[in-house]
């Protein structure tokens, strides 16, 4: 074997001892690549399942609903259609023929009826709560369109009632549910008023909520706040006041308990009686 052979032979093996070492620093990185992209996934996994975790748990129950007083609003009933001619204001109560008139309203000889929010109305045919038709409206402008379309007819008004109440709910986090910010649990209500689909909405923030020991989460003498925590050791009183959806007796109200990114709670509540200090939740229904 002469010396050029050699030469040859050496540059070949210093060749694959570089090729082989060069395999050995790339799977090396590759490894460390997959590995880190692994890890990478698990969080990413650990993260979704800990928002899907918070979203079902994160929630408020409804633990007391009590009946409480009115608010005050009214209703006035026009002579015409579009609002017009003679008109009378009728605050919370109940107006048969007799009371109407004594206000100044013309029996058989209304059409149209503005209802302030907070207030929910019935008027009858019938002078006495009575007759052929009776017809529900919430809060809203009602033309004789509305009336005609929830039963009603034109000049055929004999009788009125008008009516407000407000519920005082008592709020609790769920079980396992994490603190929530208050800003972002709200309460809701459907109902049907007339021809019309009615929602009530509302954050407990602007519902004068306050903990059940009459002060603010921070133990001070204030309404619940924005940006204030509920934790598992509180209960919280809102009271709910109804602009759209004045329940009357017999009505089986549905309540939803929201929470953004959170769960949503739903109730029927009976309104069996419109006393104050009624409880709806713990009734022989």
């Amino acid at each position: 074997m002469n010396l050029q052979t050699l030469d040859r032979n050496g540059s070949m093996g210093i060749g694959l001892m570089i090729v082989f070492v060069a395999l050995i620093l790339a799977a090396s990185i590759s490894t460390g690549v997959i590995m880190k992209q692994a890890e990478d996934v698990s969080e990413k996994g650990d993260s979704v399942s800990n928002g899907i975790s918070d979203s079902i748990n994160k929630r408020m129950e409804l633990t007391g609903a009590w009946v409480a007083g009115g608010i005050d609003c009214s209703a006035e009933l026009f002579q015409h259609a579009g609002f017009s001619g003679w008109s009378v204001v009728f605050d919370v109560g109940d107006y048969d023929r007799t009371a109407m008139e004594a206000l100044g309203a013309t029996d058989n000889d209304a059409s149209s009826i503005i209802v302030e929010e907070g207030c929910n109305i019935v008027m009858y045919e019938g002078e006495n709560f009575d007759g052929t038709w009776e017809a529900s409206f919430g809060a809203g402008n009602h033309a004789l369109s509305s009336i005609e379309a929830a039963g009603g007819g034109n000049d055929e008004i004999s009788s009125i009632s008008v009516m407000s109440f407000s519920l005082v709910l008592f709020l609790e986090l769920g079980p396992g549910s994490p603190p929530i910010l208050v800003d972002d649990i709200s309460t809701s209500t459907v109902c049907g008023n007339g021809d019309t689909i009615g929602i009530d909405y509302s954050l407990i923030v602007d519902s004068g909520a306050r903990l059940i020991e009459n002060t603010n989460t921070l133990g001070e003498d204030n309404n619940i706040a924005l940006g204030e925590i509920i934790t598992d050791e509180m209960t919280v009183r809102v009271e709910m006041a109804f602009d759209q959806c004045v329940p009357n007796i017999g009505f089986r109200m549905p309540l939803d308990i929201n929470v953004n990114y959170g769960a949503i709670t739903s109730y029927i509540l009976p309104i069996s009686s419109d006393e104050i200090g009624y409880d709806l939740m713990h009734q022989p229904w």
